[in-house]
């Protein structure tokens, strides 16, 4: 079979815009930072972005006092520079970028900016952590930053990132032939099934990489090499068919 004969085609994107939000009810009389346990995890969603006002409950699940709250997933920078991040908050509040935390505000306390120091950040992803708690009724929480040209903004929903799902499909591969997705070497890998799928284990990637997909018979011989591809993520779904 000739590779000129072939395209790859994503026809399902799984990066999705936005922050995993776990909320979670705390108790008055336990320290609070000891209660992010699953015990206490009430409701899971997706955030678009840290810009809350609540003067009630956040959702129906979560009580309008002693509640916590946690976002994580990926904040993407298209300009690399010097950043400053910022976080308004009543009550307290910690953010973590690349695992190292960069604001600590936790306390209780009225509406307060915070601010980290000046960060030099890549263009790319970047890995982020905040986690919160409100006690009594009324909490506040909102995320900024200050860009490299100056503008200080909410960091808006396109710059987070997070999978929808734990697996990448390539569709239409004949069964038992190998699909490998490379990226500076062979990350993923996974044998066509009887419904002409492969189903390769996305855990590995920990954020969205650009790559591409080889394909192979059984014996190992090349049958097809995608062009590069930027963002393959976990939730992506491919078609393989003919050029």
């Amino acid at each position: 079979m000739s590779e000129s004969k072939y395209v790859l085609v994503r026809i399902k994107r799984g990066l999705i815009n936005g922050l995993k939000a776990k909320y979670y009810v705390l108790a008055a009389e336990k320290p609070v930072e000891e209660q992010f346990t699953n015990e206490n995890l009430r409701l899971e969603r997706i955030d678009p972005q840290i810009n809350f006002v609540w003067w009630d409950k956040p959702a129906p699940e979560i009580p309008a006092d002693f509640f916590g709250v946690e976002w994580e997933g990926f904040l993407r920078v298209t300009q690399g520079g010097l950043y400053r991040f910022y976080l308004l908050t009543d009550d307290g509040a910690k953010l973590w970028l690349n695992d190292e935390l960069i604001i600590d505000a936790w306390k209780d306390q009225a509406p307060t900016v915070y601010h980290s120091d000046l960060l030099g950040l890549g263009a790319g992803y970047h890995k982020i952590f905040v986690r919160f708690y409100n006690k009594f009724a009324f909490g506040e929480i909102i995320l900024g930053w200050i860009r490299p040209d100056g503008v200080a903004e909410i960091i808006p929903q396109e710059n987070y990132a997070i999978p929808s799902d734990t697996k990448i499909v390539v569709e239409g591969v004949t069964e038992g032939y190998r699909v490998e997705f490379w990226s500076g070497g062979k990350i993923l890998e996974a044998v066509a099934n009887k419904k002409n799928k492969a189903i390769l284990d996305a855990t590995k990637l920990v954020k969205p990489q650009d790559g591409y997909f080889k394909i192979l018979t059984p014996d190992g011989k090349h049958v097809f090499e995608s062009p590069v591809i930027r963002d393959v993520w976990g939730g992506d779904v491919f078609q393989l068919g003919e050029g």
